[in-house]
């Protein structure tokens, strides 16, 4: 196989991930191209190399990275970096031209990691062009035009995938398209109904039958519901397993097709499943799997049947697997196995819970604990009684973890989640190192008050610049634009749409 050819690479792995020109030569930095920039000279964070968990700015400090997800088994896995140089060299055909590779290994190993009836797979470039043609596919299965997804995702960056993403089109105040319908989040922390109400899981049943059965008013007909099985985009939400299992129940019912999106949350993250689907005990009709199977490289997955592929007709051959995709994804699953990283996953991320747990009971601004495996969410409150989301203090505590050499990010409705997703190779050392920073961090900050409402302002001057989500860690900025004025640091939602599609681009 490709992946055990003793060679030696031009240089080390890691010098491999040095970009190609500094940061410094950009013509322009904004404060939206500033990862979590310092507050007193707004330097950005110019990071030149990875590996493993860990990221290294120019000046050689070493930052333990809790948000990049895409770096699945590790940034700049030595196995991962031989099997895409190796691939890269080997000679390229132009898609679309009949050429035998022999039998490609890695389709017959996902097919063996997925139920039986998904048993066709089409290789794209980006989670966003997988959801893409998971679209075309529902909607010449089943002759179909209406899709059901969930309120606050966001499933991609090309155009037609930002009408799926209520975060995107309600960010930029672009209107829903008509064949787009919502069903609310079912947040049982926050959201309308909570976990305090017994009736809380039937009225989020109830608000989802409603929308499902209305999608067929006017002799319409729904082609698909497409949602992350676990909510990560709207804040880390685990939705109760009937919850799903009601709506795949609908939809199908309806004639549709059941999408589960595992971008963020596949190839065994959860710890305790390898797919997300799995702990919601539901069974999709079509599987995304984004960057993650490749580590990063520009691969991505469409599972499906045989049945629903054939509507691609002579299409289906656009979207075969390359030698490049099956030495790199080969790979990654190599090292998942051999390193043991789906039961890491469990063992750190239920150790990690649990000492974000203690850290809960000790500062107010920590609402609510959430997640499985390296998923893990931290509701960012002003205090717990009050359960009144902060974004200001979440930024607040990402800025200072830059400080501490911590990377992270904060996403949700109300940008007030602190979300943690690092590479899998994460490890209990990490975790504890994590939480005590964090604690330090909190400790520093000002006693925990509710803002007034008429005034919106804080008793304490914030860390200017914008702090950007796990989604969006680069957002470039136009030249000459203009910067924001001291204060508070600028919301997500009044991005352009043009730097919406460049902030997520990266992560799908």
């Amino acid at each position: 196989m490709i992946r055990n050819v003793d060679f030696a690479l031009p240089g080390c792995s890691m010098e491999m991930c040095k970009p190609l020109r500094a940061i410094s030569s950009c013509r322009h930095v904004g404060k939206s191209f500033r990862l979590q920039g310092l507050q007193q000279d707004h330097r950005p964070l110019k990071i030149v190399r990875a590996s493993q968990q860990y990221m290294y700015d120019n000046t050689n400090s070493e930052y333990l990275d809790c948000v990049n997800s895409v770096s699945h088994v590790g940034h700049c896995h030595p196995a991962v970096v031989r099997a895409t140089y190796l691939a890269n060299n080997l000679d390229v055909v132009t898609p679309g031209w009949e050429f035998d590779t022999g039998e490609l290994t890695y389709p017959r190993q996902l097919r063996q990691m997925l139920p039986d009836h998904l048993d066709t797979f089409l290789f794209c470039d980006s989670g966003s062009e997988a959801v893409d043609l998971s679209l075309q596919l529902s909607r010449l299965h089943t002759s179909g035009t209406e899709t059901v997804v969930v309120d606050n995702a966001f499933h991609g960056c090309i155009e037609s995938v930002h009408q799926l993403s209520p975060k995107v089109f309600k960010a930029n105040n672009i209107t829903k398209a008509d064949w787009v319908h919502i069903v609310p989040v079912p947040d049982l922390y926050r959201g309308e109904h909570r976990r305090e109400d017994p009736a809380a899981l039937d009225k989020y049943l109830a608000a989802a039958r409603e929308v499902v059965l209305g999608t067929r008013q006017g002799g319409r007909k729904i082609a698909c519901f497409i949602s992350e099985p676990m909510l990560v985009i709207p804040g880390c939400v685990m939705p109760p397993p009937a919850w799903l299992q009601e709506i795949y129940k609908l939809v199908r019912e309806c004639g549709g097709l059941c999408i589960a999106d595992e971008v963020q949350t596949g190839l065994g993250r959860l710890g305790s499943h390898l797919w997300s689907f799995q702990a919601q005990e539901v069974t999709p009709d079509i599987v995304i799997i984004g960057k993650t199977i490749g580590n990063g490289y520009p691969m991505a997955v469409v599972a499906t049947s045989k049945e629903i592929a054939a509507v691609l007709g002579d299409r289906v051959k656009e979207y075969r697997c390359s030698q490049v995709v099956d030495a790199v994804g080969c790979v990654v699953l190599e090292v998942l196995q051999q390193e043991n990283l789906m039961a890491s996953a469990a063992s750190v991320g239920s150790f990690l819970l649990e000492l974000l747990a203690k850290l809960q009971e000790k500062h107010e601004y920590i609402g609510d604990v959430r997640g499985s495996g390296l998923v893990v969410g931290i509701d960012v409150v002003w205090t717990r009684e009050s359960r009144k989301p902060s974004q200001e203090i979440a930024e607040q505590i990402v800025h200072k973890m830059r400080e501490e050499y911590v990377i992270l990010a904060n996403e949700g409705n109300e940008r007030n989640v602190l979300m943690l997703m690092p590479p899998m190779c994460f490890t209990q050392d990490n975790a504890t190192s994590l939480v005590q920073r964090l604690d330090k961090v909190l400790c520093e900050l000002p006693k925990p008050q509710v803002p007034k409402e008429e005034t919106g302002l804080l008793s304490y001057n914030m860390v200017t610049g914008m702090c950007e989500g796990r989604l969006g860690i680069i957002q470039p900025q136009e030249e000459g634009e203009e910067e924001e004025g001291e204060g508070f640091p600028c919301p997500r939602n009044t991005m352009g749409l043009e730097g919406s599609q460049k902030s997520y681009q990266d992560l799908d």
